[in-house]
């Protein structure tokens, strides 16, 4: 997708041509490591390499871009190695999940138990049944719901997140009514102490 960004590592018999494919359009790695560029994939879906320019990337999987990628190396770069790799794949959970935030993951295939299990997974006033996907789709925001009473979770078209899903879990009536008896308690609690500081203060 256009702004993913990817680690791609060349490698070949002829180690100047490599240096200069592995330099050139890519930023460096962290730690400055230029022999891992990475690459953002532009508005148009494509990434440029030195010597044959501009690859269309959007819509292929990590494979299909490895392998194109090996493709197009051949003519200046013998028996290539190509490794690829994601670098920003961010999926953010939220609502009753025990440690709800952003989580920026090495890998370019998370599954949503996977995602819970990185926010501490569900609290108890979690509502199992009503578990929301937001996702922005081609400019188009879509909503799902996984149903994770029901074993067609892992059939879901959501059971595979995509980068930038934002996945949220309903709150249950039970939460609200313990807040609210936990607020009633605090001030009848409260409104005790003031009393019998009062007496106190009377009977002297």
């Amino acid at each position: 997708m256009p702004d993913d960004m990817l680690e791609i590592k060349i490698v070949g018999a002829n180690e100047l041509t490599t240096q200069v494919i592995n330099t050139f359009g890519g930023m460096s790695a962290a730690g400055g490591n230029v022999s891992a560029p990475i690459y953002t994939v532009d508005r148009n879906g494509e990434i440029e390499f030195a010597f044959i320019g501009k690859i269309k990337a959007e819509g292929l999987t990590k494979d299909e871009l490895r392998n194109k990628v090996k493709a197009e190396m051949g003519t200046y770069l013998k028996d290539a190695i190509v490794a690829v790799r994601f670098t920003n794949f961010r999926v953010t959970v939220l609502g009753e999940v025990r440690v709800p935030g952003s989580y920026l993951l090495a890998t370019d295939k998370v599954t949503i138990l996977e995602a819970l299990g990185q926010a501490g997974d569900m609290t108890q006033y979690a509502v199992p049944e009503k578990v929301h996907i937001i996702r922005d789709s081609s400019g188009k925001r879509e909503i799902g719901k996984v149903d994770f009473t029901q074993k067609t979770v892992f059939s879901s078209p959501y059971y595979y997140l995509q980068r930038n899903d934002v996945v949220y879990i309903e709150t249950n009536k039970n939460k609200t009514k313990n807040e609210q008896f936990s607020r009633a308690s605090s001030l009848v609690a409260t409104f005790t102490s003031i009393i019998a500081i009062a007496i106190t203060i009377f009977r002297r």
